[in-house]
């Protein structure tokens, strides 16, 4: 059993990656192939496929396979599969405020959206939004050009792509900052982040490029959007959270 896994990022969704072994002073190159099923339930089946299953070359015509070496638990996540589907459900509600309603939110974040049943099981299918009292406030859900006095659709935009990267990343933003210089900066470290292919995977940062591309560009352009245009937007930004 090795020591230590280097060189490779956890990305549990992704492709196989190349990885190095560590087992005191020796290294060698290993296959890190990422899976989210419940490693008690694998434990057999793997241990069945590494006694049934040739890895060497004394039967080249029959399967074969590399040797399985470990299985590494790098913690509980919740799968691509249903942050995608959650992330779509949040976009669709997000899209019928403007769409359907012509509706701006003063101060959407991740906790205007609600979520009843079961405490154990709550029911994500069906949200509920909230938060319409709340104050617009200087914060990582608020877009950096916002301007108090005229509100314009696609800050909901914004607030839905910062939602959307806590989904990802299932964790909350770290929403502390000093001024508003660090604020900015921070916003703008979250847009590079969240479209960079290296954080989550090639599939989740095309997401988030579509939204932040579509927001750059200039604010007199978007006020001009018509309402078809909008819906558009958001129909193909819901068509890339589909379901794998």
């Amino acid at each position: 059993m090795p020591d230590l896994v280097d060189n490779v990022d956890s990305n549990p969704e992704g492709p196989r990656q190349i990885g190095t072994w560590s087992r005191g002073e020796h290294t060698s190159p290993g296959l890190i192939e990422w899976t989210t099923a419940v490693p008690e339930a694998l434990k057999p089946y793997l241990a069945t496929v590494q006694e049934r299953i040739p890895t060497d070359e004394n039967r080249p015509e029959e399967t074969r396979t590399l040797v399985i070496d470990h299985l590494f638990n790098d913690g509980r996540r919740n799968a691509l599969i249903y942050r995608r589907a959650l992330g779509r459900i949040i976009a669709i509600q997000v899209r019928s405020l403007y769409v359907q309603f012509q509706i701006h939110h003063p101060a959407l974040r991740t906790e205007s959206f609600v979520f009843f049943g079961d405490p154990n099981r709550p029911n994500f299918t069906k949200p509920y939004i909230l938060d319409w009292g709340r104050q617009a406030l200087p914060e990582m859900y608020q877009h950096p050009e916002y301007q108090a006095e005229k509100p314009l659709w696609s800050y909901q935009v914004w607030s839905l792509m910062m939602v959307l990267s806590e989904i990802a990343e299932w964790q909350p933003l770290d929403k502390a900052f000093q001024d508003d210089a660090e604020l900015r900066s921070r916003k703008l470290e979250r847009k590079r982040l969240a479209t960079s292919p290296g954080w989550n995977g090639a599939m989740t940062a095309e997401i988030f490029q579509y939204g932040f591309g579509f927001l750059e560009k200039d604010r007199n352009t978007l006020e001009e959007y018509s309402e078809w245009e909008v819906k558009r937007f958001y129909d193909e930004l819901c068509k890339l959270l589909e379901p794998l």
